[in-house]
């Protein structure tokens, strides 16, 4: 019953997110059906990928001045983390922080891949979405707890079964519970919008920085793949990021934006 009150906690996307037709979705979804081959592995040492993050993260942090002024992103400071753990994934969290895993980094064949899975965590912070999902939690756990109190309360209010006291406990804990599940719906509200926001703004980073946005759209297809063969450690990843074709194809579409857009910052909703 709470569910619809959830959603009206999210806000909606600031840019103008590329479209993406049935048609174009259609083609991707068959070129990855039809890609058999295995990931890669690329072996590489725990110092070189410490070496590759921190040049990268600091090409990309210092390219990205005019996006933060533009996203009211006033301290445009990002501090990028390596962690060597096998797990598969890479995350946005706190204010500004960014948690890149070995066990995603392995998949990736270059800097301008690599570039992009930082660029995109970037984007979330730009975008703010950590405070959106904070909300968009408290809100569900708000709502789901007050939905629980009202039907604990007249399913309980005359069972013959529990004493006052019992009934008490029964219904802090099934509350405890609920609530907690509420949080979790309300903090994936909106992430399929949330993750091509974090895309589009990322091609924007990337340009600006220099790097091969054709190299980089690998990274969408690594993800995708990672998806399909659901090879060991993939469910971090796919609990944080939906990998989806379409992200393939709005990818494609950002690019062909930056383009012809020549201020290299992307459309706000607001724009003509």
């Amino acid at each position: 019953m709470f569910l619809p009150l959830l959603t009206t906690a999210c806000a909606g996307s600031a840019y103008k997110l590329p479209a993406v037709s049935p048609a174009e979705l259609a083609e991707v979804e068959n070129q990855i059906k039809s890609d058999t081959n295995s990931l890669k592995v690329y072996k590489r040492s725990d110092a070189n990928y410490r070496k590759r993050i921190s040049t990268i993260s600091k090409k990309l942090q210092k390219s990205a001045k005019p996006l933060c002024e533009q996203a009211e992103f006033d301290s445009c400071y990002f501090e990028v983390s390596y962690n060597n753990e096998n797990i598969i994934n890479a995350y946005a969290h706190e204010n500004y922080k960014i948690t890149a895993y070995k066990g995603f980094l392995q998949y990736l064949k270059n800097d301008d891949e690599m570039a992009a899975l930082i660029g995109h965590e970037m984007g979330h912070h730009l975008a703010k979405h950590n405070q959106e999902t904070l909300k968009n939690a408290q809100t569900g756990a708000m709502v789901a707890g007050l939905a629980t109190a009202i039907l604990l309360g007249a399913a309980n209010a005359n069972n013959p079964n529990y004493n006052s006291y019992q009934q008490q406990q029964k219904q802090q804990e099934t509350l405890q519970n609920m609530m907690i599940a509420g949080a979790k719906i309300g903090a994936v509200s909106y992430s399929k919008e949330q993750e091509s926001e974090a895309d589009l703004l990322s091609t924007y980073l990337l340009k600006s920085a220099g790097y091969n946005l054709s190299k980089a759209q690998g990274l969408m297809y690594t993800m995708a793949k990672l998806s399909g063969d659901k090879v060991a450690g993939h469910a971090a990843l796919m609990s944080t990021h939906p990998p989806t074709p379409r992200r393939v194809v709005a990818w494609k579409k950002a690019m062909e934006e930056i383009e012809s857009n020549e201020s290299l910052l992307p459309y706000k909703k607001t724009n003509n």
